[in-house]
Protein backbone atom coordinates (compact mmCIF):
# COMPACT_ATOMS: atom_id res chain seq x y z
CA UNK A 1 0.00 0.00 0.00
CA UNK A 2 0.97 3.49 -0.51
CA UNK A 3 0.53 5.47 2.70
CA UNK A 4 1.12 9.37 2.64
CA UNK A 5 1.96 10.56 5.63
CA UNK A 6 1.16 14.45 6.42
CA UNK A 7 3.46 15.95 9.19
CA UNK A 8 1.81 19.11 10.83
CA UNK A 9 4.31 18.81 14.01
CA UNK A 10 3.01 18.08 17.84
CA UNK A 11 4.36 16.36 20.26
CA UNK A 12 5.22 13.48 18.57
CA UNK A 13 7.73 15.30 16.65
CA UNK A 14 8.81 17.40 19.60
CA UNK A 15 12.33 17.84 21.60
CA UNK A 16 12.93 19.72 24.68
CA UNK A 17 14.42 23.73 24.14
CA UNK A 18 15.22 25.77 26.76
CA UNK A 19 11.59 26.87 26.58
CA UNK A 20 10.07 23.04 26.60
CA UNK A 21 9.45 20.79 24.20
CA UNK A 22 8.35 22.50 20.48
CA UNK A 23 8.14 20.61 17.15
CA UNK A 24 11.38 20.38 14.87
CA UNK A 25 9.66 20.66 11.71
CA UNK A 26 11.49 17.11 10.12
CA UNK A 27 9.38 14.37 10.28
CA UNK A 28 12.20 12.71 7.57
CA UNK A 29 13.43 10.21 10.70
CA UNK A 30 10.03 9.20 11.48
CA UNK A 31 8.95 8.72 7.45
CA UNK A 32 12.51 6.25 7.13
CA UNK A 33 11.81 4.73 10.70
CA UNK A 34 8.13 3.58 9.09
CA UNK A 35 9.59 2.30 5.99
CA UNK A 36 11.61 0.15 8.48
CA UNK A 37 8.97 -1.26 10.18
CA UNK A 38 6.50 -1.98 7.54
CA UNK A 39 8.70 -2.98 4.64
CA UNK A 40 5.30 -4.13 2.85
CA UNK A 41 4.07 -0.56 2.01
CA UNK A 42 5.40 2.54 0.57
CA UNK A 43 5.32 5.56 2.92
CA UNK A 44 5.58 9.24 1.13
CA UNK A 45 5.85 12.13 3.15
CA UNK A 46 4.31 15.63 2.94
CA UNK A 47 5.68 18.07 5.77
CA UNK A 48 2.35 20.91 5.68
CA UNK A 49 3.30 22.89 8.76
CA UNK A 50 5.52 22.57 12.10
CA UNK A 51 2.90 23.72 14.63
CA UNK A 52 2.30 23.07 17.84
CA UNK A 53 -1.46 21.97 17.66
CA UNK A 54 -2.47 24.85 20.17
CA UNK A 55 -1.36 26.78 17.21
CA UNK A 56 -3.67 24.82 14.70
CA UNK A 57 -6.35 27.18 14.04
CA UNK A 58 -9.44 26.89 11.17
CA UNK A 59 -6.95 28.28 8.11
CA UNK A 60 -4.36 25.20 8.88
CA UNK A 61 -7.37 22.97 8.95
CA UNK A 62 -7.67 24.25 5.25
CA UNK A 63 -4.43 23.15 4.51
CA UNK A 64 -4.58 19.62 5.62
CA UNK A 65 -7.27 19.44 3.91
CA UNK A 66 -6.07 20.43 0.52
CA UNK A 67 -3.27 18.37 1.35
CA UNK A 68 -5.23 15.03 1.63
CA UNK A 69 -6.98 15.95 -1.72
CA UNK A 70 -3.96 16.59 -4.16
CA UNK A 71 -2.33 13.49 -3.16
CA UNK A 72 -6.17 11.35 -2.99
CA UNK A 73 -5.79 9.64 -6.54
CA UNK A 74 -2.32 8.00 -5.37
CA UNK A 75 -2.49 7.25 -2.58
CA UNK A 76 -3.86 4.34 -0.69
CA UNK A 77 -4.31 5.80 2.51
CA UNK A 78 -3.53 8.57 5.13
CA UNK A 79 -1.82 9.24 8.16
CA UNK A 80 -1.66 12.94 9.36
CA UNK A 81 1.17 13.72 11.92
CA UNK A 82 -1.06 16.08 14.58
CA UNK A 83 -0.69 17.32 18.29
CA UNK A 84 -3.21 16.13 21.07
CA UNK A 85 -4.38 19.34 21.94
CA UNK A 86 -6.52 20.20 19.31
CA UNK A 87 -6.27 16.98 17.37
CA UNK A 88 -10.22 16.37 17.99
CA UNK A 89 -11.53 20.07 16.36
CA UNK A 90 -9.39 18.94 13.47
CA UNK A 91 -10.20 15.28 12.96
CA UNK A 92 -14.76 17.39 13.13
CA UNK A 93 -13.29 19.19 10.43
CA UNK A 94 -11.72 17.19 8.47
CA UNK A 95 -15.19 14.93 9.18
CA UNK A 96 -17.13 17.96 7.42
CA UNK A 97 -14.68 18.76 4.65
CA UNK A 98 -13.85 15.77 3.16
CA UNK A 99 -16.87 13.25 2.88
CA UNK A 100 -17.61 9.88 0.88
CA UNK A 101 -13.81 8.99 1.77
CA UNK A 102 -13.06 5.61 -0.14
CA UNK A 103 -10.11 5.61 2.10
CA UNK A 104 -8.77 5.83 5.32
CA UNK A 105 -7.73 9.47 6.32
CA UNK A 106 -6.25 8.95 10.10
CA UNK A 107 -4.86 11.57 12.28
CA UNK A 108 -2.80 10.05 15.01
CA UNK A 109 0.41 11.74 17.36
CA UNK A 110 1.53 10.78 20.86
CA UNK A 111 1.95 11.94 24.30
CA UNK A 112 5.71 11.63 24.58
CA UNK A 113 7.86 12.87 21.72
CA UNK A 114 9.46 9.76 19.39
CA UNK A 115 12.57 10.74 20.35
CA UNK A 116 12.10 9.76 24.21
CA UNK A 117 13.18 6.21 24.57
CA UNK A 118 9.32 5.92 26.60
CA UNK A 119 7.31 6.98 23.03
CA UNK A 120 3.94 5.79 22.81
CA UNK A 121 4.12 7.16 19.29
CA UNK A 122 5.37 4.20 17.66
CA UNK A 123 2.50 2.25 19.01
CA UNK A 124 0.11 5.19 17.35
CA UNK A 125 1.67 5.15 14.38
CA UNK A 126 1.10 1.10 13.63
CA UNK A 127 -2.57 1.80 15.01
CA UNK A 128 -2.64 4.12 12.07
CA UNK A 129 -1.20 1.90 9.73
CA UNK A 130 -3.75 -0.83 10.92
CA UNK A 131 -6.51 1.80 10.37
CA UNK A 132 -5.48 2.10 6.80
CA UNK A 133 -4.70 -1.96 6.20
CA UNK A 134 -7.96 -2.22 7.84
CA UNK A 135 -9.94 -0.27 5.37
CA UNK A 136 -11.35 2.26 7.98
CA UNK A 137 -12.61 4.65 5.63
CA UNK A 138 -13.44 8.41 6.24
CA UNK A 139 -11.60 10.41 9.47
CA UNK A 140 -10.93 8.91 12.14
CA UNK A 141 -8.23 9.06 15.14
CA UNK A 142 -5.75 6.20 16.04
CA UNK A 143 -4.57 6.23 19.45
CA UNK A 144 -3.93 4.05 22.11
CA UNK A 145 -4.94 1.06 20.38
CA UNK A 146 -8.45 2.58 19.25
CA UNK A 147 -9.62 3.67 15.98
CA UNK A 148 -12.08 6.27 16.79
CA UNK A 149 -14.55 8.48 14.11
CA UNK A 150 -13.50 11.62 13.72
CA UNK A 151 -16.38 13.35 15.03
CA UNK A 152 -16.53 11.00 18.27
CA UNK A 153 -13.20 11.54 19.65
CA UNK A 154 -12.50 13.79 22.15
CA UNK A 155 -9.03 14.15 24.44
CA UNK A 156 -9.90 13.32 27.62
CA UNK A 157 -6.87 13.17 29.70
CA UNK A 158 -4.05 15.37 29.80
CA UNK A 159 -1.34 13.21 30.95
CA UNK A 160 -2.22 9.58 30.61
CA UNK A 161 -1.26 8.06 27.15
CA UNK A 162 -4.56 6.40 27.14
CA UNK A 163 -5.62 10.02 26.07
CA UNK A 164 -8.92 10.11 23.53
CA UNK A 165 -12.08 8.78 24.39
CA UNK A 166 -14.95 7.89 21.99
CA UNK A 167 -17.69 10.20 23.69
CA UNK A 168 -21.30 8.98 22.54
CA UNK A 169 -20.29 5.82 20.69
CA UNK A 170 -18.16 2.66 21.05
CA UNK A 171 -14.58 3.32 18.63
CA UNK A 172 -14.85 1.81 15.23
CA UNK A 173 -12.25 -0.64 15.85
CA UNK A 174 -9.81 -2.01 18.43
CA UNK A 175 -6.24 -3.64 17.86
CA UNK A 176 -5.98 -6.43 20.07
CA UNK A 177 -3.83 -9.17 20.03
CA UNK A 178 -5.31 -11.22 17.45
CA UNK A 179 -5.40 -8.13 15.41
CA UNK A 180 -7.92 -5.20 14.35
CA UNK A 181 -11.15 -6.07 15.81
CA UNK A 182 -14.44 -4.33 14.54
CA UNK A 183 -16.86 -2.57 17.55
CA UNK A 184 -19.76 -1.47 15.37
CA UNK A 185 -20.60 2.50 15.40
CA UNK A 186 -21.95 4.99 12.81
CA UNK A 187 -19.54 5.17 9.81
CA UNK A 188 -20.22 7.69 6.71
CA UNK A 189 -21.72 6.11 3.72
CA UNK A 190 -19.23 5.20 0.52
CA UNK A 191 -20.69 5.52 -2.76
CA UNK A 192 -18.22 4.01 -5.11
CA UNK A 193 -19.89 5.52 -8.43
CA UNK A 194 -19.51 8.85 -7.00
CA UNK A 195 -16.46 11.15 -6.65
CA UNK A 196 -14.75 12.29 -3.36
CA UNK A 197 -16.57 15.89 -1.74
CA UNK A 198 -14.68 18.23 -1.13
CA UNK A 199 -15.68 21.10 0.76
CA UNK A 200 -12.82 23.28 2.37
CA UNK A 201 -14.54 26.32 3.61
CA UNK A 202 -14.58 26.58 7.16
CA UNK A 203 -15.55 30.21 8.96
CA UNK A 204 -13.60 30.87 12.13
CA UNK A 205 -16.20 33.86 13.56
CA UNK A 206 -17.45 31.09 16.04
CA UNK A 207 -16.99 31.58 20.11
CA UNK A 208 -17.98 28.89 22.06
CA UNK A 209 -19.62 29.72 25.63
CA UNK A 210 -19.76 27.45 28.29
CA UNK A 211 -22.41 28.30 30.94
CA UNK A 212 -21.87 29.34 34.49
CA UNK A 213 -23.96 30.34 37.19
CA UNK A 214 -24.40 34.10 37.20
CA UNK A 215 -23.59 34.29 33.38
CA UNK A 216 -24.70 37.61 31.86
CA UNK A 217 -26.55 37.68 29.12
CA UNK A 218 -25.06 40.82 27.72
CA UNK A 219 -22.14 38.42 26.83
CA UNK A 220 -24.09 37.57 23.71
CA UNK A 221 -24.43 41.31 22.73
CA UNK A 222 -20.68 41.84 23.21
CA UNK A 223 -19.71 38.88 20.95
CA UNK A 224 -21.88 40.43 18.04
CA UNK A 225 -20.26 43.36 18.91
CA UNK A 226 -16.89 42.26 18.21
CA UNK A 227 -18.00 40.56 14.66
CA UNK A 228 -19.28 36.45 15.70
CA UNK A 229 -21.32 34.82 13.28
CA UNK A 230 -22.01 32.03 15.10
CA UNK A 231 -22.37 31.10 18.88
CA UNK A 232 -21.99 27.59 20.59
CA UNK A 233 -23.16 27.16 24.02
CA UNK A 234 -22.50 24.60 26.30
CA UNK A 235 -25.33 24.84 28.87
CA UNK A 236 -26.43 22.71 32.03
CA UNK A 237 -27.53 18.72 31.94
CA UNK A 238 -30.04 18.41 29.09
CA UNK A 239 -29.76 21.66 27.66
CA UNK A 240 -30.69 24.50 30.53
CA UNK A 241 -30.06 28.77 30.99
CA UNK A 242 -30.82 30.52 34.08
CA UNK A 243 -34.33 32.51 33.02
CA UNK A 244 -34.42 34.04 36.35
CA UNK A 245 -32.71 37.28 37.71
CA UNK A 246 -30.70 36.89 34.78
CA UNK A 247 -32.25 36.13 31.62
CA UNK A 248 -29.85 33.85 29.46
CA UNK A 249 -32.68 32.77 27.08
CA UNK A 250 -33.25 36.80 26.02
CA UNK A 251 -29.50 37.07 24.85
CA UNK A 252 -29.86 33.94 23.21
CA UNK A 253 -32.82 35.66 21.36
CA UNK A 254 -31.21 38.74 20.56
CA UNK A 255 -28.31 36.64 18.73
CA UNK A 256 -30.46 34.64 16.77
CA UNK A 257 -33.33 37.90 15.71
CA UNK A 258 -30.15 39.36 14.50
CA UNK A 259 -29.21 36.56 12.03
CA UNK A 260 -26.51 35.25 14.50
CA UNK A 261 -27.16 31.23 14.83
CA UNK A 262 -26.77 30.12 18.49
CA UNK A 263 -26.47 26.36 18.38
CA UNK A 264 -27.02 24.80 22.04
CA UNK A 265 -25.01 21.64 23.48
CA UNK A 266 -25.17 19.62 27.07
CA UNK A 267 -21.70 20.63 29.11
CA UNK A 268 -21.83 17.10 30.36
CA UNK A 269 -19.48 14.71 28.78
CA UNK A 270 -22.49 12.12 28.54
CA UNK A 271 -25.96 12.14 27.06
CA UNK A 272 -27.68 13.97 24.91
CA UNK A 273 -28.73 17.87 24.65
CA UNK A 274 -33.03 18.08 24.74
CA UNK A 275 -34.12 21.16 24.99
CA UNK A 276 -38.08 19.69 24.91
CA UNK A 277 -37.59 18.64 28.60
CA UNK A 278 -37.55 21.21 30.91
CA UNK A 279 -38.91 24.85 30.85
CA UNK A 280 -35.58 26.08 31.05
CA UNK A 281 -34.69 24.28 27.41
CA UNK A 282 -38.33 25.33 25.62
CA UNK A 283 -38.04 28.56 26.85
CA UNK A 284 -33.98 28.58 24.76
CA UNK A 285 -36.23 26.91 21.71
CA UNK A 286 -38.47 29.67 21.61
CA UNK A 287 -35.36 32.28 21.76
CA UNK A 288 -34.14 30.73 18.60
CA UNK A 289 -31.76 27.88 19.72
CA UNK A 290 -30.51 24.85 17.71
CA UNK A 291 -30.06 22.06 19.62
CA UNK A 292 -26.75 20.00 19.02
CA UNK A 293 -28.13 16.51 19.81
CA UNK A 294 -25.47 14.35 20.82
CA UNK A 295 -22.71 16.10 19.30
CA UNK A 296 -19.40 16.77 21.23
CA UNK A 297 -18.03 20.14 21.65
CA UNK A 298 -15.53 19.88 18.97
CA UNK A 299 -17.84 18.38 16.52
CA UNK A 300 -20.80 21.16 17.30
CA UNK A 301 -18.03 24.08 17.10
CA UNK A 302 -16.25 22.91 13.62
CA UNK A 303 -19.64 21.68 11.82
CA UNK A 304 -20.53 25.37 12.25
CA UNK A 305 -18.08 26.65 10.79
CA UNK A 306 -18.30 24.54 8.06
CA UNK A 307 -22.01 25.17 7.82
CA UNK A 308 -21.26 28.91 8.36
CA UNK A 309 -19.09 29.33 5.46
CA UNK A 310 -21.65 27.53 2.74
CA UNK A 311 -24.85 29.84 4.11
CA UNK A 312 -25.52 32.99 6.37
CA UNK A 313 -29.58 31.89 6.63
CA UNK A 314 -30.23 30.67 10.01
CA UNK A 315 -33.17 28.09 9.31
CA UNK A 316 -30.92 26.65 6.25
CA UNK A 317 -28.13 25.85 9.37
CA UNK A 318 -30.74 24.20 11.30
CA UNK A 319 -31.40 22.03 8.64
CA UNK A 320 -27.92 21.10 8.08
CA UNK A 321 -27.49 20.39 12.19
CA UNK A 322 -30.46 17.69 11.78
CA UNK A 323 -28.22 16.24 8.97
CA UNK A 324 -26.12 13.47 10.16
CA UNK A 325 -22.86 13.99 7.18
CA UNK A 326 -20.16 12.17 9.05
CA UNK A 327 -21.69 9.98 12.27
CA UNK A 328 -21.56 13.42 14.50
CA UNK A 329 -25.71 12.98 15.40
CA UNK A 330 -26.88 10.16 17.62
Amino acid sequence: MNIRLISTGGTILSQMGGRGLAPTGDAGDAADEMRSRFPSHSFSLDTVMSLDSSNIQPEHWQEIADAVYRSYEGSDGFIILHGTDTMAYTSSALSFMLRNLGKAVTLTGSQIPLEDPRSDGWLNLAVAVAAVEGGINGVTVSFCNKIISGVRAVKASADGIDAFISAGAPPLATVTAFGLRAEGGWRPPFDPDSPLSFERGVCPDVFLIKMTPGLKPEIFDALLGIGYKGIVVEAFGAGGMHSEGRDAAAGVARAASSGVPVVVRSQCLYGATDLSVYEVGRRLLDAGAIPAGGMTAEATVAKLMWALAKTADVGEIERMFQTNYAGEML
